[in-house]
């Protein structure tokens, strides 16, 4: 909201451009894009922590101990300085020039129409032209788009492997219950979905976006739609659980289409069926690393006691 990004690819640059609502100190201005970086990696971070937490739940629970207590600071401290680095590389790996300068003017004069007062830029300048008008790779920037690169391709090989390992490793442990095998069933397609949805989204975007300048792909305005897809994402994620997963996508149906047309048919039946899914999805997500299978049956688990259950998740 306070950086309003636009993303554009002219020649041999790729720019994230800041249009500013406040007129800020040179340093301020150079700040905040380079927060924005900083988030955008910690996004990249969390995404993996998140798969590799599942992986361990699942298929190494005798190791979920080191998802708790003070080690959640270690993972704290890994993730921080990962996105930590990126930041500092948009910060001081490419800086703005004169050549970069009067890149920029023509970029926002022609393609956005904007103030050149009230826009700032970093720079990825993948080459620099020489008098004799020979290209040369920008050593600096190079350096810069290579920490990007092992960060983006950190996240993705965790994310990838620790996906595909928990979706086999749960399929191998299908519970015994007709309800169970098929609740489990969603929850493979639910993680398989939203490990393609990333890639889509986020991964496979990003890292066209900065392949772009070095095979001379001028996007210009049109690299902005990684600006789209990087807001999107995190709000259609969870939709992916909400409507794969039966109960939770009948319940949204019935308060939210139905309700008013159903409200008398809504049967004690269905209502327990929607309890025990609840309570079966808590304790494949939470209670399975402790027990490393499923033993009870969905119609026992309708007299657990939700609160309980809350608690200890």
């Amino acid at each position: 909201m306070i950086l309003r990004p636009l993303i554009h690819i002219y020649d041999d640059t790729l720019w994230l451009i800041q249009r500013k609502r406040f007129d800020l100190s040179p340093g301020l201005t150079r700040l905040i894009p380079t927060m924005y970086c900083w988030c955008y990696a910690m996004s990249f971070c969390l995404f993996a922590l998140q798969f590799l937490y599942r992986y361990v739940a699942v298929c190494k629970p005798h190791l979920v101990v080191f998802f708790t207590g003070y080690y959640f600071f270690y993972w704290l401290a890994l993730i921080l300085s990962l996105a930590t680095s990126w930041g500092l590389a948009a910060a001081f790996m490419f800086p703005q020039t004169n050549r970069t300068t009067e890149s920029f003017l023509y970029v926002i004069n022609s393609s956005y129409d904007l103030d050149p007062y009230w826009t700032s830029y970093v720079a990825y300048k993948y080459f620099d032209t020489d008098e004799n008008r020979v290209r040369h790779v920008n050593i600096l920037s190079f350096f810069g788009v290579l920490q990007h690169g092992l960060v983006i391709s950190l996240s993705f090989g965790t994310l990838f492997y620790c996906g595909i390992k928990t979706y086999l490793n749960i399929k191998e442990h299908v519970g015994m219950s007709t309800k169970t095998r098929s609740f489990q069933l969603q929850l493979f397609r639910a993680l398989v979905v939203q490990t393609c949805l990333s890639m889509i989204m986020m991964y496979i975007p990003i890292g066209f976006m900065f392949s772009c300048p070095y095979f001379d792909l001028q996007l210009g305005a049109v690299t902005n739609y990684q600006t789209v897809m990087a807001q999107l994402y995190p709000g259609i994620d969870p939709f992916v659980v909400l409507l794969i997963i039966d109960s939770y996508r009948k319940t949204i149906l019935y308060f939210f289409v139905f309700r008013s047309e159903t409200t008398k048919n809504f049967s004690c039946l269905e209502c327990t069926d929607l309890r025990c899914s609840i309570v079966l999805f808590f304790e494949i997500i939470f209670l399975f690393p402790r027990q490393n299978t499923i033993t009870r049956e969905p119609q026992h688990l309708v007299n657990l006691d939700f609160d309980e259950i809350f608690r200890i998740c």
